[in-house]
């Protein structure tokens, strides 16, 4: 009886109540990589948030992420402009249907700017590196300014967040001899605006989506063009047809439009709901062989065949005979086809030989001689890390392709660190808005639980990362994305599993709501998880808010209300 009165006490001794009411936020250090869509919502939503300290670094001279990178010609969002916006700040006088990519930076600009949120940013910063100091329980994060690496210097922080993007690290193709060629080169993503284009004998190479919507936009100003389709793919109607232009074009609002939903946020918000409602529904065509998926086929094989009647012989070529409408992402593309059948255009679907000085070796042997050579090649997908990353004793960067990962935010065993594009995330369709304003709110309650209940590390098990892998890629053979194609989902290697949701948009968002931390391993800062029931007190007994809140809300406020009047007698 005494050993235990004895250990009893000695456990107390160590131990030490937390002089502070339950419930209050010991300050956090937050540094967020990239100041894209990701990185202005989560700027926006801690503003509300107390005893949160922002840094973001970004790469480029002006926020914007993709939007301020990509500025190819025809360069637009393949999502509807009205599901391409925050719910917290909706753009009712969008010019068109499918907003250019301008237009949709201006939008962000004018996002950033109105809510001050330029104060958390270090433009031209860019994280080199990261690892996990343990001893410390925070990230030393390197950091270059203006891409001069004598510059580099270390921050800390409590979270890293990674808000990067997915499509952003462009890549040359690898053609032979293609850093020979004396004219003029350039990619997609790094487009030089002062590209001269008139009169110009173009080679595109490739046929995703950035050159679906070049081609049709610099066609009209060229002597001729070249374009490398080495993949059949599915060129479809724009997403969300229902309510585009006739054949799922785009189009502009009218100023009568656009009045109408400035004076009437309900009207706005319904037609909003009703273009992203058709968006959401569009993920059953991607299962194998459902109604939805036979339709989508159906459909997209006779669009192919019309608009690509005049040339007969690319229908072959190009339209997909072994995997069905999804399994690249499907790629809206209006004008697309009816450009490739006219005269000035030349399509090669075989491999280029090489491209020379003045020109490029095309499959048959033959030298066409070209001025401009446009790379619309895609980007690194491979969600390998550009730095490294160091936690628990390795470098991400190693990790083998198929890693598992966790609900497309989380890497298993990397602490306090979070993803807007992870593996496993919902990449396969509809708009990346809401989507990262689910992973905000997601990241910040983990951040909040981390404040109030004094958690100094958080991490996903290995183990629970493994089974929600095991889950996901046994449900997506059910799926087009695990068809035998080249895709952007499986890092252009058609032999690749696909790393995407397992489910719908719907599920996803669901299953984002809030947190299981059963999935979570957790330290705390002392020895005793429950430090944070403090001095006895709430934070609520010294706020001002609503001592009886149980009983309801006055007025629907959380506040301590003044004292009714005594009843009268």
């Amino acid at each position: 009886m005494g050993s235990i009165g004895t250990t009893y006490a000695s456990a107390v001794s160590d131990y030490h109540i937390r002089e502070s009411p339950m419930g209050t936020r010991r300050p956090v250090k937050v540094a967020f990589m990239g100041m894209g869509a990701a990185g202005i919502n989560f700027a926006h939503a801690i503003k509300q948030m107390p005893n949160i300290e922002l840094t973001v670094y970004e790469k480029n001279s002006d926020i914007g992420g993709t939007w301020l990178e990509n500025r190819y010609p025809g360069c637009a969002c393949d999502i509807p402009s009205v599901c391409y916006q925050f719910s917290w700040q909706r753009k009712p006088d969008w010019s068109q249907y499918y907003a250019g990519s301008r237009e949709i930076w201006r939008y962000f600009k004018d996002v950033t700017v109105s809510n001050g949120l330029e104060r958390f940013v270090k433009f031209k910063h860019q994280i080199v590196g990261a690892e996990w100091l343990d001893t410390i329980s925070k990230w030393r994060i390197t950091v270059v300014r203006d891409n001069d690496p004598t510059t580099a210097f270390n921050d800390y922080a409590d979270f890293f967040l990674n808000g990067g993007g997915h499509l952003n690290a462009w890549k040359w193709p690898e053609i032979k001899g293609l850093e020979d060629f004396q004219g003029h080169r350039v990619h997609s993503a790094n487009w030089n605006e002062a590209t001269h284009l008139e009169g110009q004998r173009v080679l595109v190479v490739g046929a995703g989506s950035s050159a679906v919507q070049i081609v049709p936009a610099i066609l009209p100003k060229v002597d001729h063009l070249h374009i490398v389709a080495r993949s059949p793919t599915w060129i479809t109607a724009g997403f969300a047809p229902k309510y585009a232009g006739p054949g799922g074009a785009n189009f502009k609002y009218s100023d009568v439009t656009k009045e109408a939903f400035e004076k009437n946020p309900e009207l706005y918000l319904r037609y909003c709901k009703a273009i992203e409602s058709e968006l959401s529904v569009r993920f059953r065509m991607v299962l194998n062989n459902s109604p939805a998926a036979l339709e989508a086929r159906k459909f997209s094989e006779a669009q192919m065949k019309q608009k690509l009647a005049n040339k007969p012989e690319l229908i072959d070529k190009l339209m997909p005979k072994n995997f069905g409408v999804g399994c690249r992402r499907p790629t809206p593309g209006n004008g697309f086809l009816e450009a490739l059948t006219e005269e000035k255009t030349t399509v090669w679907t075989d491999n280029l030989k090489e491209i020379t000085q003045t020109g490029f070796v095309s499959a048959d042997g033959q030298h066409h001689e070209v001025d401009l050579i446009v790379c619309a090649t895609g980007f690194d997908t491979t969600f390998r890390p550009r730095f490294p990353l160091i936690a628990n004793g390795r470098n991400i960067q190693d990790e083998p392709a198929d890693a598992p990962g966790y609900l497309g935010l989380n890497l298993p065993e990397v602490p306090n660190y979070f993803m807007y594009s992870a593996p496993y995330g919902p990449l396969g369709h509809g708009s990346a808005l809401p989507m990262i304003e689910a992973f905000t709110n997601y990241i910040l309650q983990i951040i909040s639980k981390s404040q109030v209940e004094d958690i100094r590390k958080i991490q996903i098990s290995r183990r629970a990362a493994a089974e929600f892998t095991r889950h996901s890629d046994l449900y997506l053979q059910r799926t087009a994305w695990s068809g035998p194609c080249s895709s952007w989902f499986k890092a252009g290697q058609v032999g690749r599993k696909p790393k995407l949701w397992p489910g719908s948009r719907i599920h996803y968002l669901t299953v984002l709501q809030a947190p299981r931390y059963e999935d979570y391993e957790i330290e705390y800062l002392t020895n005793n998880r429950f430090n944070y029931l403090g001095d006895g007190f709430d934070v609520r007994e010294y706020d001002g808010r609503d001592l009886t809140w149980y009983y309801g809300l006055v007025d629907g406020q959380d506040k301590q209300p003044a004292e009714a009047p005594p009843p009268m007698y």
